[in-house]
């Protein structure tokens, strides 16, 4: 079989052009993945209403006396009388009781106040995204405004474009690098 030196040299081009391609895909790195975190927190409010009940006795020393003019009535036999009252506020209410004859005699104060607890609930999110960077190699082919054919094989790095094209009929070779705007 005889060839030209110019079919030799496009064969030995097309079995060096297969030679790399498969070389490329032997040693071809594999695709490297970006991890992207991203933290959110959510903070949640509450009011919780926690009820305390206390008694307080007050002791007879501490409670002041007034004494009054008044009327006095003859034969007459006094008793214990009782007494008690309620103060609302905000939070709850104290109550105040007592025996008293003549004087005060027992008194105690009673308290059933609801105070509020505030309690806060957080929330700590991790969201963890990973973005594959695109990576390969492309084979091409191709023709011109002449029809002439070509054959080009591509590079893609993540964001970069690398190309080389020949065209056997014109033997033009050609290089080319891209990158990616948006």
């Amino acid at each position: 079989m005889n060839m030209t030196p110019d079919s030799q040299k496009i064969q030995i081009a097309i079995l060096a052009f297969m030679a790399g391609v498969i070389l490329a895909f032997i040693v071809y790195p594999k695709p490297e993945a970006e991890e992207v975190y991203r933290f959110s927190t959510r903070t949640e409010t509450d009011t919780v209403y926690k009820e305390i009940r206390d008694t307080v006795y007050v002791p007879k020393m501490w409670i002041k006396t007034q004494v009054l003019r008044d009327t006095i009535l003859v034969d007459y036999k006094p008793s214990i009388k009782s007494f008690s009252a309620t103060t609302p506020f905000e939070y709850g209410n104290t109550y105040v009781s007592g025996e008293v004859l003549g004087e005060v005699l027992k008194m105690s104060v009673t308290n059933d106040f609801k105070i509020p607890t505030v309690t806060n609930t957080i929330t700590n999110t991790e969201t963890k995204t990973i973005i594959q960077k695109p990576k390969g190699i492309y084979v091409g082919a191709g023709i011109n405004s002449l029809l002439d054919p070509a054959a080009k094989v591509a590079y893609l790095d993540n964001k970069y474009l690398f190309q080389y094209q020949y065209q056997p009929v014109t033997r033009i070779h050609s290089l080319g690098i891209s990158k990616k705007l948006f």
